[in-house]
């Protein structure tokens, strides 16, 4: 079966990227849509929006379960690339293709010299858990520097349930996470709280799973 013209000058898409500086707004564009659909012609790209071959802008309520499961391996792999693993290793880690990583990870990766760099933070909704107002809680953040933030916090939590003493807390004391949903999730730092928040979880083999690791 023949493959399919890319457009009417240009038989492939490596004519076309090779026939002049593709430098410009609108050729970088196109750059970025052709990564995310390789299979599409010039026209098809010319037409198509970021957002309608990316679900990186969606947010998380509105994902399938495939589309989350994809979300989170791919923000594994982002959260390895800026520990200075490349793409590729980091996406083959987490059992998907660069292809899909790049899909589920939007603005957050650029290409520079030939290799995929991550940026310092995103604004890529993930699920995530923490413990507010005595309970363990499941709660959409908005970006990277939240995730990170509920991370240390959750480690912060272990260290004091493990050894007993409150000084890991005091730094999150009065912190409040904003979610997704526009509600305030206040940190718990009550260590007697965070206790009892631990024994139920325990309890309780029903607890809503979302992400703890970025």
């Amino acid at each position: 079966m023949s493959r399919v013209r890319f457009s009417k000058d240009y038989r492939t898409y490596g004519q076309w990227l090779k026939a002049q500086p593709r430098d410009t707004r609108y050729a970088k564009e196109i750059i970025r849509k052709h990564k995310l659909n390789p299979s599409a012609t010039l026209s098809n790209l010319r037409k198509t929006r970021v957002s309608d071959i990316s679900p990186a802008s969606k947010p998380f309520a509105a994902l399938t379960p495939v589309q989350r499961d994809m979300r989170t391996r791919s923000l594994y792999a982002l959260n390895n690339v800026r520990k200075g693993k490349s793409l590729s290793t980091a996406a083959k880690e987490q059992g998907i293709s660069v292809q899909d990583a790049l899909k589920h990870l939007g603005n957050s990766v650029h290409k520079k010299n030939g290799r995929w760099v991550a940026t310092k933070t995103d604004s890529i909704e993930r699920g995530r858990w923490l413990y507010s107002n005595g309970k363990r809680v499941s709660v959409v953040v908005k970006n990277s520097r939240d995730a990170s933030l509920i991370s240390k916090y959750l480690n912060a939590v272990r260290t004091a349930i493990r050894t007993g003493d409150e000084a890991a807390l005091k730094p999150f004391k009065n912190v409040t996470i904003q979610g997704a949903d526009g509600k305030d999730y206040p940190l718990e730092t009550d260590l007697e709280k965070l206790y009892v928040a631990e024994e139920r979880i325990e309890d309780d083999e029903f607890l809503p799973i979302y992400d703890d690791r970025n």
